[in-house]
């Protein structure tokens, strides 16, 4: 368990807010007469972006003394002080940075000391910097087990989430203070570490605001154009890649999961990927970087952008195909350490992050792979208006959906009991069972493929969801929702038995290993007029060996849970954070949510 020391910040006397950009009084620069040419700041007031071989373009790891204009928003800071728990900071470097990676530690920790420095000697500290230390804190508070959070509020006789709440607000506020483009890439790196504290606090349509202010400052630097020309050092370089790279993976995935457009118009970017070679620059030795599974996840991002409908959530079962082709290409280029069958565990040990985002790409893969085949869970398969390509492909989506809920499960053990906080593994187990349980509320003839293993899935969901509504008020909303889903289905003794009972992977039948039946059908259950070949080519390539888990931020309108047949349930339930993320009303559910009701 750390141990905290503290260190009293007052902002009033350390963080230098009153000089100009450019290093002018507001007297001199009143006073001063126009120039013959036009500078580089008169242009910036245009509205121009910077070059691409702007010295100043990139500002990776550099934190100047950037203050605002004296016109430029000055919070109270006679209430803003805080507490600052430098372990907090290593903490983060520790259990946190791995998972986004938006600081590269060695030099992060050399400037820290660098700020330390300043600090001790009475000198203006740049509110860029603090303001990231702030937000550094207050997502690493957020994430400490329970026995280390209880330290925290018994030494500073405060709750830790009104700890982690005047943390943002004293970095917004400082941020505040900051012009467009004046912060450097210090400034774009605590502007997404606000949208970390957003999701991590189930505020996604806050988090989905705070990424756009994060990705505008960073288009301001010219982050999204070629750094080729751009006269900065390697390093540099390298980090704008890294950054720029993480930036776009969040936006199409959070953007995907809150229905909304894209905030980076692709056509008009150049992409550049990380050499991830900063870990290890000797390239005899092979060190994983924690880069390489951001930028992955943006490889895929960008094949699945050129595939019609997807990006605008428009997904059916005829983009099956297509899909599945682009996931299974991107999945080939793995490293061996991410491998979805037998991959290399040596490293695991040495480098403890891997497994967790191993199961993360597991997750992403099977989670597009599945999209457009949700709407095989809730079709009814008795009728003759049901097209032919969905029959046929519903028990595909059968054996994707266990394979899947199994993924989900095993990626959020890597987080839980310590952290409930990870939404996107619960919500994934959720929205998945809940179109399990439509499959079973259309299951008129109780002839659905694997209808045991679908029974013991859900109870898997709803042990799980249990186990998390202990520590998070999402899980406990996702929970609450699924068992009223699951108590309305018409089920005999025995099958409800099944569903209630307390259950864990190990006591599970559904394996990937002895499920023979996989994510692929056998040529009798395809129709030859409407599947012309795809079905067979999508699911030869797609078999039960192939699972893996989702991420919370990747789901798109239409993957939530459209099209769940009408039950007439009543949830008289607080679903505020639910309906961030789904549209309740296309549900199909038939739901009375007094909340939302307008």
């Amino acid at each position: 368990m750390p141990q905290f020391s503290y260190t009293i910040i007052d902002a009033r006397r350390t963080i230098d807010v009153s000089a100009r950009d450019d290093g002018q009084s507001p007297t001199e620069a009143r006073g001063s007469v126009v120039s013959g040419i036009a500078t580089e700041h008169d242009f910036r007031m245009l509205g121009y972006l910077p070059d691409n071989d702007d010295p100043h373009a990139s500002g990776a790891e550099q934190y100047p003394h950037y203050c605002p204009h004296k016109d430029s928003y000055r919070p109270n800071w006679k209430k803003q002080f805080a507490l600052f728990p430098p372990n907090l900071i290593q903490y983060f470097l520790s259990e946190m940075n791995d998972q986004y990676y938006c600081l590269y530690p060695p030099t992060f920790s050399h400037d820290y000391a660098t700020w330390w420095s300043g600090k001790a000697n009475g000198q203006s500290l740049t509110p860029a910097f603090t303001a990231l230390l702030l937000h550094v804190c207050a997502c690493a508070i957020l994430y400490l087990d329970v026995e280390t959070r209880q330290q925290l509020e018994t030494d500073l006789g405060e709750n830790y989430t009104s700890l982690s709440e005047q943390y943002h607000s004293t970095a917004k506020q400082l941020s505040n203070t900051i012009g467009p483009g004046k912060g450097g890439l210090t400034q774009v790196q605590q502007l997404f570490l606000g949208a970390i504290w957003y999701k991590t606090e189930a505020l996604f349509v806050e988090s989905w605001h705070a990424l756009g202010a994060a990705i505008h400052e960073a288009q301001e630097l010219g982050m999204h154009r070629s750094s080729s020309k751009a006269k900065v050092s390697e390093f540099e370089r390298e980090m704008r890649r890294r950054i720029w790279c993480l930036l776009y993976t969040w936006d199409w995935q959070i953007s995907l999961l809150l229905s909304r457009p894209f905030i980076i118009n692709s056509s008009s970017c150049s992409f550049e990927i990380p050499s991830l070679r900063l870990e290890a620059p000797n390239t005899e030795t092979y060190t994983p970087s924690p880069v390489t599974s951001i930028s992955l996840q943006y490889q895929l991002g960008q094949r699945i952008s050129n595939i019609p409908g997807v990006m605008s959530g428009i997904l059916s079962p005829n983009q099956a195909i297509a899909i599945q082709q682009e996931v299974t290409r991107w999945t080939d280029t793995f490293p061996p350490i991410f491998h979805l069958q037998d991959p290399d565990t040596t490293h695991d040990h040495i480098h403890t992050y891997i497994p967790m985002q191993r199961q993360q790409l597991h997750a992403l893969a099977h989670m597009v792979t599945f999209m457009p085949l949700k709407p095989c869970l809730t079709i009814d398969t008795t009728t003759k208006n049901t097209p032919t390509l969905e029959k046929s492909l519903q028990p595909a989506a059968v054996s994707c959906a266990l394979n899947l809920m199994l993924s989900a499960q095993q990626l959020l053990s890597h987080f839980l009991p310590a952290n409930g906080k990870f939404h996107f593994a619960p919500f994934l187990m959720f929205d998945t069972a809940a179109y399990l349980c439509s499959a079973l509320i259309h299951d008129k003839h109780r002839d659905l493929p694997q209808r045991e293993k679908v029974l013991e899935c859900i109870s898997l969901a709803l042990t799980t969801l249990k186990d998390v509504a202990r520590t998070a008020k999402t899980g406990a909303t996702c929970y609450a929702v699924l068992a009223k889903i699951v108590g309305s289905i018409s089920l005999s003794a025995e099958e409800r038995e099944v569903v209630w009972s307390k259950r864990s992977p190990a006591t599970m039948s559904t394996t990937r290993s002895s499920d023979d039946a996989g994510c692929s059908l056998s040529e009798d259950t395809l129709t030859s007029g409407q599947d012309n070949g795809l079905v067979s080519r999508l699911l030869e390539r797609h078999g039960p060996s192939d699972s893996t888990p989702i991420d919370m931020h990747a789901y798109a309108n239409g993957l939530g849970l459209d099209g769940i047949p009408s039950t007439g349930l009543e949830l008289d339930l607080d679903l505020s954070d639910l309906n961030q993320i789904w549209d309740w009303d296309n549900l199909g559910l038939d739901l009375d949510i007094p909340s939302i009701q307008s």
